[in-house]
This record gives C-alpha cells, structure tokens and sequence, in this order.
C-alpha cells in the first residue's frame, strides 16, 4: 500500500520548519531526505510568466518556491481507485516564511531503498492547463498522482517493490524523497505513474 498522511496532520506539520519526521499509525508518510542522484526524468515544462514593472504600491512578485521551502506529501484523505487505477493528491506544502510560485508539471519517480529508479519516471497528463500558482507561507497546492496497475500487472513489465518516491517541483534540480511501496514497473517505456500540473489550493479545495 502506499504510505501516506493525512491531511489534519500536515497542516500541524507544516508549522514545524522540517524537523525529524516520525512515522507510525496515522503519522507523516514524507521524510524530508537528501535528494539521490537525479532521475531519469521527462524534459522540464518551461512555462515562465512575463514579468511586467509593478507600480510602487504593488507588492513585490511571489518568487519561485525553493525546493527547501516545500512539504511533498500524499494526502491519504484524497485517493481513490477505478479500472486498475491509483489516484492520489500529491501536495505541495510552502513551509517558508513568504509566498513563492510553481508553474507546469513536477517530476516523479519510484525508486529503490537505495535511490536506484525502477523503470520511467511519470509522464504527463494533460488533464489540465498549466498556470502560475502563487503558494502562501503555510498554504498548499497539489497536483494529482496516478498509478496503473493494468500497467504495472498485465504487460510484461517485471514489476518489483518500489520503497521511496521522488519528486522534483516543477524547475528545480533538487527533490524531495518521501516512503512509497506500491509495485511498480522496472522496465523502460511503460508509463505506470502519471502527473498533472500543480493547481491552487490542496486537493479537497479544488
């Protein structure tokens, strides 16, 4: 099954400035880890807003959200399961001190306990349009996770234990890691995870 958090628990969480993560019944499924060595990813969503001059009482623009000042964690509260289907809220908690933006899809790839990626990284589902989020200080967003188990069971795909799930915020080279032990695909060219682009809010808000 896949390790998750509830929701209740994260927004506690996300007060504290990434401190040791314990885990256990009902406890926080995303440990703030080192990022590995990088993934094999799908190209990065180049998608920069147009920065146009802010009269002198407009308020400074958001900069983009530092990998170091977001919470990823999947929200067990928002799953759900159809046709051989996984759908998870992967979120994305602003645990910084100001406001910061994210645009376009984040990379995802289940790994091996130590690091190694088993099969491709998620691929891109366009269910949505890309748009500039603007994330408050403590606030979330989230995109939707998918995972396949007609993928992972019916084609040939030698699947094996996945033990940790890496996720890169859209246009950044550093990621977190979080615990995942779904089965999963380890060869090439079968897509059994699939992302959407980050949205406002967390997921039961949108």
């Amino acid at each position: 099954m896949l390790n998750v958090k509830g929701r209740f628990g994260i927004r506690r969480a996300a007060a504290a400035a990434a401190s040791a993560l314990a885990l256990g019944a009902g406890g926080v499924a995303w440990a703030m880890l080192p990022a590995a060595p990088a993934v094999r990813l799908a190209p990065a969503v180049k998608l920069a807003a147009a920065v146009t001059p802010a009269a002198a009482v407009t308020p400074a623009a958001a900069a983009h959200c530092a990998t170091t000042a977001l919470s990823v964690w999947v929200d067990a509260n928002q799953r759900s399961g159809g046709a051989g289907t996984i759908e998870s809220a992967l979120e994305f908690t602003n645990i910084g001190a100001v406001p910061c933006t994210l645009i376009g899809y984040p990379g995802v790839a289940a790994t091996s306990a130590t690091g190694k990626q088993l099969g491709d990284s998620a691929g891109w589902n366009p269910r949505y349009p890309a748009r500039l989020v603007t994330i408050p200080a403590g606030g979330t967003a989230h995109a939707d996770l998918f995972w396949s188990g007609g993928e992972v069971f019916t084609s040939g795909c030698q699947p094996t234990q996945a033990s940790l799930l890496k996720v890169y915020p859209p246009n950044s080279t550093t990621a977190r890691v979080g615990f995942f032990d779904l089965p999963v695909c380890t060869l090439a060219r079968h897509h059994y995870l699939s992302a959407t682009v980050i949205r406002s809010g967390p997921k039961i808000d949108a």
